[in-house]
């Protein structure tokens, strides 16, 4: 266990569950730190065939933490935190070993970007998703290549630009996930995919990771100074500072029409 971060050893599987129940695991800077450590060396122990990623508490991951992001903001860190993220998601695209995402509740924005780095997605009904920087005044940035990889890039651009809640009937069509099922067999549904993962020769899951990269596609290293530098952008803006500090106050940012639609 470190902090933020429950790292448990369940034989050739690896569990690492989000612990930040009270912020709804939103992604500290120390938390994407533990992530990004973990993942490096989840690819580095002979032992390890498969990891697990999850969240404690009532949602997955609620996406960045608004409250540092207002800081980094302020004192000069948005690119540093941006390129952490992006560091983060390509640990886990790099990773050797399958990463299974085990999904409740909600997975906004950061959240978003966890799921589509992850190579098998799964599900409990009644979860919402949402890529809603727009309403912040921001810009899903970072995991903007990770999101396109994974859901093709109109309906990617479809969910950033309209930046509403959806649930799990969208997000089977799009490809953001590949089971749904009730939240109780959630755990079953968990195990059986991991049992069929260690059924597969681990060199050759390794080498099935690899092919993207090897037939000259998603490359995240292209993307990273491109999408940390918008980000940073956007966050020092009048627009993200108005639409982040909006929702930390739980009010409508200025450009707003009224209540924000659900």
């Amino acid at each position: 266990m470190t902090g933020e971060l429950n790292i448990q050893h369940d034989g050739p599987v690896l569990r690492l569950t989000l612990n930040r129940p009270d912020k709804r695991n939103a992604l500290s800077r120390s938390l994407v730190t533990a992530l990004h450590d973990a993942f490096r060396a989840a690819g580095e122990d002979a032992g390890t065939r498969v990891v697990v990623l999850s969240g404690d508490g009532p949602a997955f991951c609620a996406g960045g933490d608004l409250a540092e992001f207002v800081e980094a903001a302020a004192s000069c860190r948005a690119v540093d935190d941006a390129a952490g993220i992006v560091d983060l998601l390509g640990a886990m695209t790099s990773c050797p070993l399958p990463i299974v995402a085990r999904i409740h509740g909600a997975a906004y924005g950061g959240g978003v970007g966890l799921i589509c780095a992850a190579d098998i997605a799964i599900a409990a009904e009644g979860s919402r998703f949402s890529l809603s920087e727009a309403r912040l005044g921001l810009i899903p940035g970072v995991i903007s290549p990770w999101v396109f990889a994974a859901l093709g890039s109109r309906h990617a651009r479809a969910l950033m630009l309209e930046a509403a809640p959806f649930g799990t009937d969208v997000a089977l069509r799009c490809g953001l996930v590949h089971q749904v099922g009730p939240v109780d067999d959630l755990d079953d549904t968990v195990v059986r995919v991991v049992g069929h993962l260690l059924h597969g020769a681990p060199g050759a899951l390794t080498a099935i990771k690899r092919l993207p990269e090897g037939l000259n596609g998603f490359d995240p290293e292209r993307h990273r100074a491109v999408t940390t530098a918008m980000l940073a952008d956007r966050l020092a803006s009048d627009e993200g500072q108005e639409g982040m500090r909006a929702f930390l106050e739980k009010r409508s940012p200025r450009w707003a029409p009224g209540e924000s639609p659900q």
